[in-house]
């Protein structure tokens, strides 16, 4: 069974929280796809084979998503999150979980992966939002 590595990990960490997110916005709870067969699916290996680490932050994110929101409230003036374009509001929620429920790594690691994911798949001006948000919920 081939490594990943901490990046591709976080990738599909991220893809499965906006798969999440999506199905939960536009379903009527008939397709709704459960977290471990998008993890399994990603991993393309069986959920018992996934890696800890993202079981883990998956677990976490979806669990905590409610208090997870709830930190980052405060910060979003003139925004709501519900506006937020959903992937970003995966790697916000990523980058959150990371920080303070499953590996306390250097806060500014997480804010470049974070940017860098939001410059590749949402656009580059939201890496600039993204910064800020994560520079004053990442204390």
């Amino acid at each position: 069974m081939e490594l990943m590595s901490r990046s591709q990990e976080n990738f599909i960490v991220m893809t499965v929280i906006y798969n999440v997110i999506t199905d939960f916005i536009i379903s009527d709870d008939k397709s709704v796809r459960d977290a471990r067969e998008l993890c399994a699916e990603l991993c393309e290996r069986p959920y018992e084979e996934v890696s800890p680490y993202i079981k883990n932050m998956v677990y976490q994110s979806l669990t905590k998503y409610s208090s997870i929101i709830q930190a980052f409230t405060p910060y979003l003036r003139n925004w709501k999150w519900e506006r937020l374009p959903l992937l970003t509001q995966a790697i916000l929620i990523v980058s959150y979980v990371h920080f303070y429920l499953v590996e306390k790594e250097d806060k500014r690691i997480i804010i470049d992966t974070a940017v860098e994911l939001t410059k590749t798949y949402v656009e580059e001006k939201q890496g600039k939002f993204v910064n800020a948000i994560l520079d004053k919920v990442l204390k």
